[in-house]
């Protein structure tokens, strides 16, 4: 009688952590500034003035999308000039930004398939430019599908509008001459690689921190919490109100880093858009190959 007893209390016991651990892993984002759940953007889906971007790939768009969702990629706000990926300059995003039919008083609401990168790298563009009102959708693809939001195939008509942007915020971009006084010690600040093992491996901007973007998910893809992300970070020695410098290999998993540590409290993130693309053609200070190189892999990413 008292082994049942026992055997009860310890599977009653497991099946409490059980459901911690899965509480852990569930993410609300209801009163953020910046990230919008599944859940609350299908109310807000008949209002004239919502926009919601669908950041895929062109050829994901036409196998079905959102339904009322228009298609922007990363690349159309992006140059190639000096070095792949730059954010494009304030002309361009205008003339994009109004071809799709976005007004600077637009709410806009933006989704993708792969983490929430490409959508917190146009995130990130039109924050740069002034653009409030825009929000990432958590989770995704997979999380509107759970949602059962309406899927569609068809292209809205797109009537085009005049956007007018703020001027750039260059206090949220690095240059490569400010990420070497950081790296010289002449300024202060933490330089953080959110590429893979794999590609840190191979060399490195001196001084950073490797924490890779994929950490910033749940297994379920949907986007850590707050708290659990500055859990994270705090363990790398990362503060709030340090500075943080943030680079990948085109900066577009950067945004997607930044978006999350905004989230999570972190006062002065700024992107360093070269990225390493930019910084591996200068002649400044590399970080040496690591004794143990692991060949990245294609899903290595921008």
């Amino acid at each position: 009688m008292n082994i049942m007893i026992k055997k009860g209390a310890i599977l009653a016991l497991v099946f409490v952590v059980l459901l911690t651990i899965v509480g852990c892993n569930t993410t609300t984002y209801n009163e953020s500034p910046h990230i919008i759940e599944a859940s609350q953007l299908g109310p807000l889906l008949s209002k004239d003035d919502v926009v919601v971007i669908d950041a895929r790939s062109e050829e994901d768009y036409a196998k079905g999308h959102l339904a009322g969702a228009i298609n922007l990629t990363s690349a159309e706000v992006s140059i190639s000039e000096p070095v792949p990926g730059i954010i494009a300059p304030k002309e361009q995003v205008e003339a994009v930004l109004g071809s799709k039919g976005i007004t600077p008083d637009s709410e806009v609401y933006i989704y993708d398939n792969k983490d929430g990168i490409y959508a917190a790298r146009i995130w990130w563009v039109m924050k740069v430019y002034g653009h409030e009102n825009v929000k990432v959708v958590n989770g995704g693809e997979v999380a509107i599908v759970k949602e059962g939001l309406e899927l569609s195939m068809n292209i809205p008509e797109i009537e085009p509008v005049q956007y007018t942007a703020k001027d750039m915020n260059t206090s949220m971009i690095a240059t490569t001459d400010e990420v070497l006084e950081v790296v010289e010690g002449i300024e202060q600040a933490k330089i953080l690689d959110v590429r893979s093992n794999a590609e840190y491996a191979e060399g490195t901007i001196p001084t950073s921190i490797l924490y890779p973007h994929t950490n910033n998910v749940y297994t379920d893809g949907t986007f850590k919490s707050a708290r659990d992300t500055y859990n994270d970070y705090s363990d790398l020695g990362l503060n709030r109100d340090d500075t943080i410098i943030i680079f990948c290999k085109t900066s577009v998993r950067a945004a997607q880093t930044a978006l999350l540590l905004e989230e999570a409290g972190y006062e002065n993130i700024i992107v360093y858009d070269g990225a390493w693309l930019e910084w591996s053609t200068k002649d400044v200070p590399m970080q040496e190959q690591s004794d143990e190189v692991v060949t990245p892999s294609a899903a290595d990413g921008s």
